[in-house]
């Protein structure tokens, strides 16, 4: 590693430890919780940066993909002979023990490569594959990872050696970043699977997510009917009003908010382009007000998606299954 290189990899590991200690002391207790054995949780979790990368796929990976639900990031390369595999064995061996543990997988794995030069998306799919399905792998230009890595306080550096069997030095920690898309907590190398079983349902119980959906029902479509109703509650946790302005379903082509009413005896129905949830206030949508109308199903699945939109910006996502009628 060079000088330059290595003072900036000191650099960024600087700041970022400052700025967590800075934020622990205006911010957290004076005592971690005693029951985390290896995580460290930032008292104020950091919003992952605007970038644009790839996945094996070739979808397009932004700040929205981690959106939803809970990720646990690892920054390193598929010609990795040793800390990445054996990294990556870990998170899986531990996902694997949560679900079992929880009835239900908890987290995505994802492995973003430090090497994207030899790492191609199809590479990275024949990779990944081997340590368990559903593992995303991301690659794409050095400029937009650095976006990333840089707000991570991750750092990466090419070795100078002959050919194409260069190596890569990379930092070793693993980010877990939470459903709305921050930088939530850190793992540290060494990793052990115990580590990761401990510490993650404690973090993810204390996390309190800006916007909680409850009592989530879609109906199913009714015999020669094209549409369902979606009832449920949206709590707002914060101190500023949230506005959802669009609302996306992979089963429907159309959905969209709707309010009935009842005038002079007269049945009213109308769409309204924005829901608007105060601060700290829960709105309920049920039969007879406020609802969902979710038009032409696209299959016949019994699992919908929901995903709620302010502006640009995916807020929530709820998965629910279809309330089927008896027979």
């Amino acid at each position: 590693m060079s000088q330059k290189n290595l003072s900036l990899a000191i650099v960024l590991g600087v700041m970022l430890a400052a700025a967590i200690f800075v934020a622990t002391r205006l911010h957290s207790p004076a005592q971690p919780p005693a029951d985390l054995h290896q995580a460290l949780v930032l008292p104020a979790a950091m919003p992952l940066p605007e970038f644009s990368l790839v996945d094996q796929r070739g979808d397009a990976v932004t700040r929205n993909t981690f959106r939803g639900r809970w990720h646990l990031l690892f920054f390193g390369f598929t010609h990795c002979p040793d800390i990445c595999p054996a990294t990556l064995q870990i998170l899986a061996a531990a996902s694997a023990e949560l679900a079992e543990n929880h009835g239900e997988t908890l987290l995505r794995i994802v492995l973003i490569s430090v090497d994207p030069d030899r790492d191609t998306p199809q590479q990275l799919g024949k990779y990944v594959e081997n340590f368990g399905a559903g593992i995303l792998g991301v690659t794409g230009s050095v400029e937009e990872l650095r976006k990333l890595t840089t707000a991570l306080g991750i750092f990466f550096e090419k070795r100078p050696e002959d050919g194409d069997s260069y190596g890569v030095d990379h930092s070793a920690a693993v980010i877990v970043i939470n459903p709305e898309a921050e930088f939530h907590s850190l793992f540290s190398a060494p990793h052990r699977i115990a580590n990761f079983v401990n510490d993650l349902p404690i973090v993810m119980a204390s996390y309190q997510p800006r916007l909680v959906a409850t009592d989530v029902v879609v109906t199913e479509p009714l015999p020669g009917a094209r549409s369902s109703a979606g009832f449920l509650t949206l709590a707002n946790n914060t101190a500023a009003a949230i506005n959802i302005s669009n609302i996306v379903s992979p089963q429907f082509e159309v959905v969209e908010i709707h309010v009935s009413t009842l005038e002079n005896g007269v049945a009213r129905m109308r769409r309204i382009s924005e829901l608007v949830i105060p601060a700290h206030t829960s709105v309920t949508l049920q039969s007879g007000g406020l609802h969902l109308m979710l038009m032409r199903p696209t299959g016949d699945d019994d699992v919908v998606s929901l995903q709620f939109f302010t502006g640009e910006t995916l807020a929530l996502i709820v998965d629910t299954r279809i309330a089927r009628r008896s027979p």
